[in-house]
């Protein structure tokens, strides 16, 4: 869709917290130097836009609203500065986090925990839940032709989280035993990634329906509820325990079945989060049995190239539970937050899934 006559164009947007997402007029977006204008075609729909919308983060008591939310974007390219930067026509996924490239942990090489981000798309600033944006080149990765645009647009957090808190976070390599405690948007991904590394993985859940979403994907997985479920996943006797553990709910109660799965000299990764929630870690097994806790944090762009290359590979299967277009980006917010949804809801901002 070319750039037209009119200075304004569809987005979504709530006005208040928890409120109504209704449609809103946005100025059009202007083309700078070192960036792209792109046709938004599709948007993620993840649990952090749910608490966003219900003005649960901490950046919520500042943020300007209305706002248009949605931070897992595929889009394609229509013009660049300097133009022939990315062809017109070129899919593209965004990279949401913008980094401010001068703190220490930017320095560093870790973006992902910038101190004092430029700008954070979804979130602190408006999302892609409308009809085009402008974004710098270097926030946008090239999506393979073998990925459609309903596929593309969970590639950046649901996938890359997943890969981050797997791979980068994990270590997870072929012969490991690898639990994963919640199979939602991230965990049914990062179930797949470890089987894709090579290991023997094993899911919990308390949803029937994302279990049997994960036995569908060939993949193994129990409830998490269920009293046998810690022999299932972790075995028994004088070897039991998994050598990574990927919790991906953020509850104290998840976190502790984690801890009961974990080997000796075994890694926990936190990937799930929730503001009211506290790890705790006995002493005692955190010294002397040398269990690793550690945090992960979106992905970084590095990471993120080669996740895409496992779903473009076949390798890993992104999980869309259900579409739905623009006008109803309201009613993918509400399914997410009442538990409806396995993997992930897509908004078709642009019609793509009809027009594919």
């Amino acid at each position: 869709m070319a750039r037209g006559d009119s200075d304004s164009m569809k987005a979504m947007a709530y006005s208040t917290y928890g409120g109504p997402v209704e449609p809103l007029d946005v100025p059009e977006p202007e083309l700078v130097p070192g960036s792209a204008l792109l046709e938004v075609l599709t948007c993620g729909v993840c649990y952090s836009d749910v608490k966003t919308w219900q003005g649960s983060m901490a950046f919520s008591p500042d943020l300007p609203l209305p706002h248009v939310p949605g931070h897992e974007i595929a889009a394609r390219v229509v013009a660049c500065d300097p133009p022939g930067a990315l062809a017109s026509g070129t899919t593209v996924v965004v990279y949401h986090l913008r980094p401010c490239r001068a703190c220490d942990r930017c320095r560093a090489g870790e973006e992902n925990l910038c101190r004092a981000p430029v700008s954070w798309t979804g979130f602190t600033h408006p999302g892609g839940m409308r009809e085009r944006m402008v974004v710098p080149l270097d926030r946008l990765t090239i999506v393979p032709p073998a990925i459609d645009p309903v596929h593309a647009a969970p590639l950046t957090c649901a996938l890359g989280t997943a890969y981050r808190a797997t791979i980068g976070r994990g270590g997870v390599v072929p012969g490991m035993r690898v639990g994963v405690i919640g199979l939602g948007g991230v965990g049914i991904h990062a179930l797949q990634i470890a089987r894709a590394a090579g290991a023997d993985a094993v899911g919990l859940d308390v949803s029937d329906r994302a279990i049997e979403t994960a036995r569908a994907l060939g993949l193994e997985a129990h409830r998490a509820d269920d009293p046998e479920a810690d022999h299932a996943a972790a075995g028994s006797g004088a070897e039991a325990g998994l050598d990574v553990v990927i919790e991906a709910v953020g509850f104290e109660t998840t976190m502790a079945q984690a801890l009961r799965l974990v080997r000796p000299g075994g890694r926990i990764v936190a990937v799930g989060y929730a503001a009211t929630s506290d790890f705790a870690v006995p002493s005692a097994r955190f010294v002397l049995e040398e269990i690793e806790l550690v945090g992960s944090r979106y992905v970084r762009l590095h990471e993120l190239g080669r996740a895409i290359q496992l779903v473009a590979d076949g390798r890993v299967e992104i999980v869309v539970d259900e579409v739905k277009p623009l006008a109803e980006a309201g009613a993918a917010l509400a399914k997410l937050r009442n538990g409806e949804v396995v993997g992930r809801i897509v908004v078709d901002v642009a019609g793509a899934a009809a027009a594919g």
